[in-house]
């Protein structure tokens, strides 16, 4: 099955200081899921702090009901599992008692404050997402072999996505809309283009 992952934009606002306003996000992601009618097809990343466990729990337990929504409505809810106090199993644990379920994809940290080959080494779980530019370094690739050593039949995607692979026909896409109705909202162009391309591959030929 296509599938496309819409990125939080989290890791962009760290890198440049800045602090992402959850609500135009979740507004984007929301969007997206009611013109989809195949959920499974959609990938989208839950609230986090980059680099931060304190403040990734806190933004958990602020938004558990939305996101357990996501994962029962069938999209494929990505859950960062940044690095701290707590191991990487202990994360996966507070996510599952947060979220009630366990039908949700690990999302581990492979760039800036990436997570250890070690930390991987103690999860278990049937579905993972390397997130980041994803370059195959000798350190990724050592990271990737201690999931694997523990989860051989797991599913595995990464950032080299869905999005990056089309950022010339979003572009295109987006020249031929009308300017922006509601840009405080996230209704940008960018996003209604997305959100076009979307429709066109990833469900359309599904519906066929």
């Amino acid at each position: 099955m296509p599938v496309a992952l819409i990125d939080s934009g989290a890791f962009a606002a760290y890198q440049k200081g800045e602090c992402v306003v959850w609500e135009r996000v979740f507004q984007k992601y929301e969007s997206v899921i009611q013109m989809t009618a195949k959920p499974e097809g959609l990938s989208i990343v839950a609230p986090d702090v980059i680099g931060d466990q304190v403040g990734t729990l806190k933004l958990w337990n602020e938004h558990a009901v939305r996101v357990r929504r996501w994962i029962d409505q069938g999209v494929r809810v990505i859950v960062p599992l940044q690095r701290g106090h707590l191991s990487a199993a202990e994360m996966l644990a507070l996510a599952k008692q947060t979220f009630g379920t366990d039908r949700f994809c690990a999302g581990i940290p492979s760039n800036l404050e990436a997570m250890s080959a070690e930390d991987c080494s103690t999860l278990y779980h049937p579905d993972f997402h390397i997130l980041g530019r994803v370059i195959l370094t000798d350190e990724l690739e050592t990271k990737l072999g201690a999931l694997k050593l523990n989860n051989p039949h797991a599913n595995y995607t990464a950032d080299a996505n869905w999005l990056r692979s089309r950022t010339r026909k979003i572009s295109i896409e987006a020249s031929t809309l009308p300017p922006d109705r509601s840009p405080g909202l996230g209704d940008t162009k960018r996003t209604r283009a997305v959100r076009n391309i979307l429709q066109q591959e990833a469900y359309f030929s599904l519906l066929a």
